[in-house]
């Protein structure tokens, strides 16, 4: 009986995650969103991350390890001088990515983390039925 158990756990897919994140770089919110992704692709999940900025040469060596995707690294980081409006742009971004993600990136996936609020309900006009987590950083 416990065998049979084990080898249905076995048969059932695992989940595909997707992360949603501003600008994968070297910080604290990067550091979470890289243990998260790499703890559940370690327990055969299907993990995918899309930022807005990403930079190979400046990040953690682990996010080359993991599927990568940036869209909308054209898109402004401040207003000027200072890093003036640097709030609203990364708003703008997240919501470019979260819309380029659902219409134009042709992902399937059960689960969505997003690091910024906007994007849950972006992520829940997608797919209705899945799972959408938020892990906003203050």
């Amino acid at each position: 009986m416990a065998e049979e158990q084990v080898r249905q756990r076995d048969v059932v897919p695992k989940p595909s995650v997707l992360f949603l994140h501003p600008d994968l770089g070297v910080g604290g919110a990067e550091r979470l969103v890289l243990d998260a992704a790499l703890a559940l692709q370690a327990r055969g999940c299907n993990v995918k991350i899309w930022t807005a900025h990403y930079d190979p040469g400046h990040c953690f060596a682990e996010s080359r390890e993991l599927p990568v995707h940036c869209a909308g690294d054209w898109l402004p980081r401040g207003l000027g001088w200072g890093g003036r409006g640097a709030a609203v742009c990364a708003y703008v971004r997240m919501v470019f990515l979260a819309l380029y993600v659902l219409f134009l990136a042709d992902e399937e996936f059960d689960v969505v983390v997003c690091d910024q609020a906007i994007c849950i309900p972006l992520s829940l006009c997608s797919q209705p039925g899945h799972t959408v987590l938020s892990s906003v950083m203050c």
